[in-house]
């Protein structure tokens, strides 16, 4: 946190940390030159005989540390206050203390330290309010008397934008744009290892193409009509192999259960997979064993040729004996497979005339006129003149891509430049299941570089460096998308130091423990609670700290747009709306005869009374 928010609640942010190196050749050379000037004082305790010859100009001889420190002064000029406390700087810090510190104010708005009921109305404005730096500032030359700020010291517009534009960008992002976007840009997270065998644990999710096909394969759509299939698909999580793929025209139970067939007749089951939290996944996971038993005692034997009578009663995952994992609901850092489907879209998808780019906003010109081209065909009944694909053809040639990504060299974590066919033949698991037969089937310290941080960390020579301490979470948190120093000896590459641009130390930064998979290693849940909780609290800090913003900017009197412009706006007594407004006409309704329907009570009342009628004009006659 920059130190221009002291008057904030952002005390974790603005400790002034310990210099630890110089990054200009001027406080370099300043640093050097008063080093030289001090190095007999901090030789002569060492060696006082040697300098027992010296005589100040008074010819008295230099006996004592003080009369010393009277000849330094003498020869160079300089007090000696200062070089007592040149020398209380250099015995304290070494010699980046030498050099002049940078200024206590640096970075600091004067004007909102003299003000602080406006700091707290502007960010109350500009965080929870979400408004703009202008309505910040016009908030504050309209309140001036409120926020006890003489006419002569208003603030200019680009104060309040400087001062707002330099809070941390972790609270800005959350305030402004949201909770998912904080997470995406700002949270700290876990990287995984890939340490597991081929085949062992397969990742499935669904996908939607991003190319709009003419169907010609699906029985519940229109022939002809213009679809983006929906790609249900398995990954091998060590090497990234396609293990099976199925497409439909909306993901289901029964999609994931293809897809699970092809890849296990083909590669044999794996021991676990890893899905997310979506309807169609909970169910064919529904009476397959937890991930964490999946070694266990418990597991039944001859799984593979288990068969559970009813549908109903279990799901796909656990008639085949496969243990499933859920990963992290709405959290797609958690779940490997995010990135390959990228790769379909950007290697596959963009091949095709009709891209759509998944977004209207981003869709080619082309595409566009395409897709108005095949609906006008459709509705002349001549789709085969359209140049959209036939979903059939679009499907062929997503499966011979996906042969043709497995001989790709992947440059992945764990990959080393290596296929995912390579890979997947390289670290087969020795203890694959048996395949099931078809019928049960069917059922540190010298460099320094500069780096941006990025989700409380850095990226060096390919390695991701974490704080090690919580103190260091909060301040990387804090410079979350600023770029800072690292101090680093490539010989010893476990350990980093991150500086301020001024050389200032920050934190130590380590490799990332990356986790393995393994939902029932005790270790693996513990690193993984111990992430959450550091995300929870950097989290929470965030919102209270714009929780406390809006109460003490609301306390001081800070009334929000709407509310301001309803003061001033205010109509006069018995005004409304309602008499400025313009009506159309109301038009005249023909009149129609209309029949009367009767309920039953009056229709036997009537009945009732014309009988006795009749019965009384048969007495009369």
């Amino acid at each position: 946190m920059s130190a221009s928010l002291a008057v904030l609640p952002f005390g974790e942010y603005i400790t002034r940390p310990q210099r630890v190196a110089l990054t200009t050749a001027e406080d370099e050379a300043q640093a050097n030159f008063r080093l030289q000037v001090i190095a007999p004082l901090l030789d002569f305790r060492a060696d006082t005989p040697r300098y027992k010859v010296l005589r100040l100009q008074n010819g008295d001889l230099v006996t004592s540390f003080t009369r010393m420190v009277e000849f330094t002064s003498e020869n160079t000029g300089i007090s000696r206050g200062t070089l007592f406390k040149w020398l209380a700087a250099f015995r304290e810090g070494g010699l980046p203390a030498l050099a002049d510190r940078q200024r206590s104010d640096k970075g600091v708005s004067r004007f909102f330290q003299n003000y602080p009921k406006a700091a707290w109305l502007a960010a109350y404005l500009f965080l929870e309010e979400r408004m703009s730096v202008r309505v910040a500032h016009e908030a504050i030359l309209r309140d001036l008397a409120m926020l006890e700020i003489p006419a002569e010291d208003a603030p200019s517009y680009e104060t309040v934008r400087a001062w707002l534009r330099s809070m941390p960008a972790a609270l800005t992002v959350y305030a402004r744009q949201g909770r998912r976007a904080y997470q995406e840009r700002m949270a700290a997270y876990l990287s995984r290892s890939y340490g597991e065998y081929s085949n062992e644990i397969w990742v499935g999710d669904h996908s939607i193409h991003d190319v709009e096909c003419a169907n010609d394969v699906f029985d519940n759509v229109e022939q002809g009509a213009p679809i983006r299939i929906r790609l249900s698909a398995m990954i091998d999580y060590r090497s990234r192999m396609f293990m099976g793929a199925s497409w439909c025209w909306e993901g289901s139970s029964r999609a994931i259960a293809a897809v699970m067939r092809r890849g296990i007749a083909k590669f044999g089951p794996p021991e676990q997979i890893y899905v997310d939290n979506g309807k169609d996944y909970k169910k064919v996971a529904k009476g397959a064993r937890p991930g964490y038993l999946r070694d266990s005692q418990l597991a039944p034997e001859g799984w593979w040729k288990q068969e559970i009578d009813e549908i109903a009663a279990s799901g796909f995952l656990a008639r085949i004996g496969i243990a499933f994992t859920h990963c992290l609901p709405f959290h797609g850092q958690a779940k490997g497979i995010e990135r390959t489907w990228r790769t379909v879209h950007e290697r596959y998808d963009k091949c095709w005339p009709t891209y759509t780019s998944g977004n209207p906003f981003t869709r080619p010109d082309s595409t566009s006129v395409a897709m108005a081209d095949h609906r006008r065909l459709l509705r002349a009944g001549r789709a085969a003149e359209s140049r959209h694909p036939l979903a059939s053809v679009f499907i062929a040639g997503c499966l011979a891509w996906m042969e043709e990504y497995a001989d790709t060299p992947l440059d992945g974590k764990g990959m080393d430049g290596g296929t995912p066919r390579q890979v997947f033949e390289a670290n087969r698991n020795p203890n694959q299941k048996p395949t099931p037969d078809p019928a049960a089937l069917a059922l540190l310290m010298k460099d320094r570089e500069t780096r941006r941080v990025r989700e409380c960390a850095i990226t060096l020579d390919k390695r991701r460096y974490v704080p090690t301490d919580q103190a260091g979470w909060v301040t990387l948190h804090g410079l979350n998308e600023r770029d800072i120093l690292i101090a680093f000896d490539r010989g010893c590459p476990e350990t980093v130091d991150a500086l301020d641009l001024d050389g200032n130390f920050l934190a130590r930064l380590q490799t990332e423990q990356l986790v393995r998979f393994a939902p029932g290693d005790p270790h693996t849940q513990a690193q993984i609670a111990d992430s959450m909780r550091t995300r929870r609290g950097l989290e929470k800090a965030t919102r209270n700290a714009l929780s406390q913003i809006a109460l003490v900017a609301r306390s001081n009197g800070a009334v929000s747009p709407l509310e301001a412009m309803a003061s001033r706006l205010r109509l006069s007594a018995g005004e409304t709306g309602i008499d400025i407004t313009t009506q159309r006409a109301t038009q005249a309704k023909e009149t129609t005869k209309t029949t009367t329907v009767l309920i039953p009570g009056q229709g036997a009342d009537r009945l009732a009374d014309r009988l006795r009628r009749n019965n009384a004009n048969a007495n009369t006659r």
